[in-house]
């Protein structure tokens, strides 16, 4: 596929990496910058400098012949215009712009569109972070959760603590524990463990697994014991994923959120105004309002400012002082590793960057990918993959789940058919054409193999 992407932030430049090693040809613009040369010096793909919504920039790039452009500049008016422009001047035939105002975002249904502004998917960075928290809230105690086959069933990670149900035990029980679930890695000390099912359940160790979504909180608690998400919630705000987590958890929880800033704090004052949301213009880390307000009383603890240093520092400062529960939210790749290197002081660390990308890579929905979702800082992913042809034309197809030839860190997790969740591992199962199978990949770079395997041979034919 000839695809555009405008913007060389982190979202641009990992979704041109990601596109280019998946067998992509990919033009990637923006104005000039330091940043745009280095990609272009390691990365296989074609750089344009120049403005990413002028017809003159966009004709250089390819755009009379692309098939997807990607609009994932910083500037919403930037990705609407050439959006446009490409729809109307170069007949581009898919276009997804990266929307964070929440203007737009409002009046969405009436502006995009094919009676409104030619653009066929919006990615809003800031609800896809208050989606992929809400769902960890969901899951307390899950470091990464997403949802596959319609929501049917969750992949999910978790850190294993003293008192699991199964720790000092072996992970051949994991799967037998609670219901329908896969065993999809185990890694202890950072490396990916060899022959999983004999090795004893370790508290430390990462675990990934997929179960029923209903049955997802009962298999966490053979990993560790479970966490009550309680009833106060605490989130230090300055950002739109604060304010939207503040709205959609004051209809659960006791919510309080604070801002530093008093002119922010007013503007989140009046866009909350009819919620329960108690707002507060104070600083999250100051020893003196966290005893006036009684913040130790929090269940859990979100840092969800614009600033990584101070998301890491407030959350640090919480669990230290008074064994909250705490989630921060961390954009920069460095100050992940450190917040997730922290002897665990930080229980969960979310990063908008890796959700956004994951977003972006299944509304492209490529080569037969329903869905996917980035892990382990895009070192690793999970993919709800499509089976089509037939036992002539697929690699896959009537065949059983040991005689089908993954790539070396691929793990087959469970499978959906008519409306039924199947483990492959069962004797008499065989795959099917129209199957949706969960596969985890531990090495991304991987990916192009294990699509090209469950991809119909070149002469298959599909049906009408």
């Amino acid at each position: 596929m000839k695809i555009i992407i405008l913007g060389a932030g982190y979202v641009g430049s990992e979704l041109a990496t990601y596109l280019t090693n998946a067998g992509h040809a990919v033009t990637l613009v923006d104005l000039p910058s330091p940043r745009l040369e280095q990609i272009a010096s390691r990365i296989d793909l074609r750089v344009i400098q120049g403005n990413p919504s002028s017809p003159v920039v966009l004709r250089s790039a390819g755009a009379e012949n692309a098939e997807l452009l990607v609009a994932a500049t910083a500037d919403d008016e930037a990705n609407i215009t050439a959006c446009s422009v490409g729809a109307f001047l170069f007949h581009i035939p898919r276009r997804i712009a990266r929307i964070r105002s929440a203007d737009y975002l409002k009046e969405a249904d009436g502006l995009f569109g094919p009676q409104g502004i030619p653009i066929d998917h919006i990615i809003s960075p800031e609800h896809i972070t208050t989606d992929d928290i809400m769902g960890l809230i969901n899951l307390p105690g899950a470091s990464a959760a997403a949802k596959f086959f319609d929501g049917m069933l969750t992949a999910a990670s978790a850190k294993c603590r003293a008192r699991g149900a199964l720790v000092g035990k072996k992970y051949a029980e994991f799967e037998s524990y609670d219901g329908k679930a896969a065993l999809l890695a185990v890694y202890r000390d950072g490396r990916q463990l060899d022959q999983m099912y004999a090795q004893t359940v370790t508290p430390g160790d990462e675990v990934f697994f997929c179960s029923l979504t209903e049955r997802a909180l009962s298999q966490l608690a053979a990993l560790r014991p479970l966490q009550s998400t309680g009833s106060n919630v605490t989130i230090a705000g300055g950002s739109h994923v604060a304010d939207a987590l503040a709205m959609r958890l004051s209809e659960r929880f006791r919510v309080k959120l604070i801002e530093p800033d008093s002119e922010r704090s007013s503007r989140i004052a009046e866009r909350l105004y009819g919620t329960e949301v108690e707002i507060y213009n104070a600083d999250p880390t100051s020893l003196d309002f966290i005893q006036e307000e009684q913040l130790q009383r929090s269940d859990i603890f979100i840092a969800a400012s614009p600033s990584d240093e101070n998301n890491i520092m407030s959350s640090l400062l919480l669990r230290r002082l008074h064994r909250i529960n705490t989630l921060a939210v961390i954009r920069g790749d460095g100050y992940f590793r450190l917040a997730q290197s922290s002897d665990n002081e930080i229980d969960t660390v979310v990063s908008p960057n890796e959700a956004t990308i994951s977003a972006l890579l299944s509304t492209i929905r490529q080569e037969g990918v329903e869905s996917m979702r980035l892990m382990r800082q895009g070192k690793s992913e999970a993919l709800e993959l499509r089976l089509e042809g037939s036992r002539f034309s697929s690699k896959v197809i009537g065949r059983k789940r040991d005689a089908v030839p993954l790539p070396s860190s691929a793990a087959l997790g469970l499978v959906l058919r008519g409306g039924r969740i199947l483990d492959p591992k069962e004797k008499d199962f065989a795959f099917e054409e129209g199957d949706r199978v969960l596969v985890y990949l531990g090495d991304h770079k991987q990916m192009r193999q294990l699509v090209s395997l469950f991809r119909p041979r070149a002469f298959w034919i599909p049906k009408w």
